[in-house]
């Protein structure tokens, strides 16, 4: 975050604090009704954030935008992973709150060690449009895919 000043920092950690819970307030009226939207949204916030810090991070005004992008998607991510694995759980909700919560922290360790190998070669901006790709990937693979209640087909009767 060069060029900006520690207070100036400071006030960004309370910016993407601040936008983490508006996120997840907006998000919380949706779920319930509209669980794959919210995620694949969440995804999509959390994209353009990212791809944007790596086109316009220079510029103050542009990484604060985007900035409170990526901190208005993270907590609706988690949020909507964890309503989507109770939804599936296999009866034992306390199993399924830990793998989700292992499985983001596993994400977060992954994220952060691809991070370190790409900084030292690409640079700031090079992280973020790593981690913006690998994010519309995701995007895409939930665009993709259908859930597991919408693929199975009726079973059909062999009784005439």
């Amino acid at each position: 975050m060069s060029g900006f000043s520690p207070g100036a920092v400071s006030v960004l950690f309370v910016v993407f604090g601040v936008a983490c819970l508006a996120g997840v307030s907006v998000t919380g009226v949706f779920l319930d009704r509209f669980p794959r939207s919210a995620l694949t949204a969440a995804v999509a916030t959390q994209a353009v954030g990212m791809l944007g810090l790596y086109a316009f991070g220079a510029h103050q005004v542009a990484a604060v935008v985007f900035l409170t992008l990526v901190g208005g998607a993270l907590g609706p991510v988690f949020m909507t992973t964890q309503n989507a694995m109770l939804h599936c759980a296999p009866g034992r909700t306390d199993i399924a709150l830990a793998a989700n919560s292992g499985a983001y922290n596993a994400g977060i360790a992954a994220g952060a060690a691809l991070g370190g190998l790409i900084l030292p070669l690409a640079g700031v901006r090079g992280t973020f449009l790593a981690g913006g790709l690998l994010t519309v990937g995701s995007r895409a693979v939930l665009f993709g895919g259908r859930p597991l209640r919408e693929r199975r087909r009726p079973e059909r009767s062999t009784r005439r």
